[in-house]
């Protein structure tokens, strides 16, 4: 078998008009269904009927087919393998008739038809007659049709005897209703006798216009009235509560006039009233049947009354509970076994909108939402999936930052909840805040850090105890030899002089103790405050202090900051840090070749990495690579040369919990790179 199937369907539709249901299409299509002949066997009856009319009309295509909801079926053929069509590719509406035949000459002349695909393609019509099957109520169900390749028409004699035979299918479909009813009597009358005595519902019986036709003993009972009382009355005037009865018959309506289901077969709650005007609550479900080419709907009613009082006391207890739940300051939730939120309070979510919006999410629907990191989401779905799979209540610690930007941390803890049978029906949340406990975390951190910064201070003073001895003896021993050569002299012009030699010692001296006492106060200053700072502001207040060195080197300073412009840090530090690791660049640059420094900073998960690049006389890496930032240490001989520029730089940096290491190579150039933590 083939089922025609037009390329690029959609588009197709859009070039032809369509064929558009008629107005009475729910009753035409109840008529069609009551012949079940859609999808039958073929017979040997309509078989014949479509051989004998091609050849009465001397055309190679001749069909009977029925019309049904989105197809047009085909139930006998001479010439074609056919066996359905697409409903809105026939040619029935709107086309020259002649006693309700539908008759198309010329198809490739006609404006109408000229790109359906039935004539663009197989089986390429060129002229088509059809003539409408219908029933009894004069409802067309089908369509007897010759069609041709050719331009051509038919003559009288052709066109009486396609009434005629018209007229025979038409007594076929009326037989086959016949016979169809009288094998379907006895099992309806079964079938409504069960449902009417032993059904546990309410059974009434209307016809299309909504009148009762009939109702069961349950029906009596729960309406109070009585069979012979209500036959005859409107069932949405009688049954249906007054402020939803236009509404309901109007979608009954809508029912028998288009064939739309949208109040069938499905079950509503609604009011109804009794006999003594008592409303109550039911739960409605109305289904179609077609008997003797007549439309009933069948009202299948149960009073769900009771159910509704008990689930409203159910939404009070709901609703006293959780006002209790909502004044609780800890945070609660509850959740289904999929993870979705059932619950949650004020203590865990402030804002109501947020609340509402949450419940049957999960976190990662709400975290993509409030535009937060997934990552609290996945933890929180792997302790789920922990206590779902343990069913055994779980606790840990997870800390979040408040809109304020402090840390508040908690205590959590989920509870699965079993049924009877052992299985998981939802898991209640508990966050305790535990940030006061955290605080004194805090503190005990503080204290382990601040026993770590004696540990340093110590090895400080040990260092400044050498570099004292070694870098303040020189100049005290001068000293002590000027001021002897002075108290011996009686010259006061030798005096004079030796008192000016001595003015440089103890600038030299006064420099290098400074310069020491600021190394050992950095890691003293713990609540140093940070600030962004525009890092082509600290280069330019650098170039400025450092005016005559560039100059006189003719150095080439680059920059690229465009990755990270501004570095959020405590000032001082950083001046510090660009004065020291620049003036190193000068002091110690290549005398073969002007100096170039070069700057940059880029980004790497959340820190920034500041590098300073130079050309100059390089260190030995294997030779230095234990004593690059210790205090004194110099790599060069350079009459300015202290050892305190990188060792204050590295205690600068370790300070404020980052990273400083050096790449050098002798006689190419060096480059120190620091990284800069929580950039973000």
């Amino acid at each position: 078998m083939r089922v025609y199937e037009p390329t690029n369907h959609s588009t197709v539709c859009n070039k032809f008009k369509a064929y558009s249901a008629p107005k009475n299409e729910g009753e035409r299509l109840a008529a069609l269904k009551q012949l079940q002949i859609i999808d039958s066997a073929p017979e040997e009856e309509f078989d014949d009927i479509v051989e004998l009319v091609a050849q009465i009309c001397d055309t190679p295509i001749s069909i009977i087919a029925f019309l049904d909801k989105k197809r047009w079926w085909v139930k006998a053929k001479f010439g074609v393998d056919t066996i359905e069509i697409p409903r809105e590719l026939v040619f029935f509406e709107n086309h020259s008739q002649e006693d309700n035949l539908t008759i198309v000459t010329d198809t490739h002349a006609d404006e109408r038809f000229h790109n359906n695909p039935l004539v663009t393609g197989k089986p390429r019509i060129r002229f088509f007659v059809a003539l409408p099957l219908k029933t009894e109520e004069g409802l067309t169900v089908g369509h007897l049709c010759v069609m041709d390749h050719k331009e051509r028409t038919l003559s009288t004699k052709q066109l009486a005897a396609l009434r005629t035979l018209g007229r025979q299918c038409e007594k076929l479909l009326k037989l086959r209703l016949h016979r169809l009813k009288e094998q379907d009597d006895k099992s309806i009358s079964a079938r409504k006798e069960a449902i009417f005595h032993n059904g546990f519902d309410a059974v009434v019986v209307t016809n299309s216009r909504g009148v009762i036709l009939q109702l069961n003993e349950k029906a009596e009972t729960i309406f109070g009235w009585t069979t012979e009382d209500a036959i005859g009355k409107c069932f949405h005037d009688t049954i249906i509560a007054e402020r939803f009865r236009e509404e309901h018959w109007k979608k009954i309506k809508q029912y028998e006039q288009t064939g739309e289901e949208e109040i069938l077969n499905r079950t509503i709650e609604i009011s109804a009233i009794c006999k003594d005007n008592v409303e109550i609550d039911i739960a409605l479900g109305i289904s179609s049947s077609t008997v003797k080419g007549e439309l009933f709907f069948i009202c299948f009613i149960r009073d769900i009354t009771d159910r509704k009082l008990i689930r409203s006391k159910l939404d009070k207890q709901k609703e006293f509970y959780e006002s209790i739940l909502n004044k609780i300051p800890t945070d609660i939730a509850v959740f289904d076994p999929q993870h979705k939120y059932l619950f949650v309070n004020p203590g865990a979510i402030k804002n109501e909108e947020l609340r509402k919006y949450i419940i049957g999410k999960d976190d990662f629907e709400y975290a993509e939402f409030r535009n937060r990191d997934k990552s609290i989401a996945e933890m929180r779905r792997e302790k789920f999936l922990e206590v779902k799979n343990s069913k055994k209540e779980i606790r840990w610690e997870d800390s979040l930052k408040d809109a304020d930007g402090n840390t508040i941390t908690h205590l959590r803890r989920l509870f699965p909840v079993l049924d009877e049978e052992g299985e998981l029906t939802m898991v209640i949340g508990f966050g305790i805040d535990i940030t006061d406990i955290t605080e004194r975390k805090l503190m005990e951190e503080k204290q382990t850090v601040l026993v770590n910064q004696l540990s340093s201070q110590n090895k400080q003073l040990v260092d400044f105890c050498n570099i004292v001895s070694h870098n303040l003896r020189a100049p005290l021993v001068n000293m002590s030899m000027l001021v002897k050569f002075i108290e011996e002299s009686d010259d006061a012009a030798e005096q004079k002089v030796m008192i000016t030699m001595l003015n440089p010692v103890i600038e030299n001296l006064h420099t290098t103790f400074n310069e020491l006492v600021e190394s050992i106060q950095i890691k003293h200053d713990l609540e140093i405050e940070s600030e962004n700072i525009v890092l082509d502001d600290c280069l330019k207040r650098t170039i400025e202090g450092l005016e005559l060195e560039i100059k006189a080197s003719e150095a080439v300073i680059e920059v690229d900051f465009e990755a990270a412009p501004v570095i959020h840090y405590p000032p001082k530090y950083l001046y510090s840090i660009f004065h020291n690791l620049i003036s190193n660049a000068l002091k110690y640059q290549s005398p073969a070749r002007k100096p170039i420094i070069k700057l940059k900073t880029k980004k790497v998960n959340g820190n920034i990495i500041f590098s300073v690049n130079d050309n100059g006389l390089g260190i030995d890496m294997a030779k230095n690579k234990h004593n690059f930032f210790k205090i004194g240490k110099v790599f060069h001989r350079n009459p300015n040369a202290k050892g305190f520029g990188l060792y204050m730089t590295k205690t600068q940096v370790d300070a404020m919990g980052g990273t400083i290491w050096v790449d050098s190579t002798p006689d190419v150039g060096s480059t120190f790179f620091i990284e800069f933590k929580n950039q973000i």
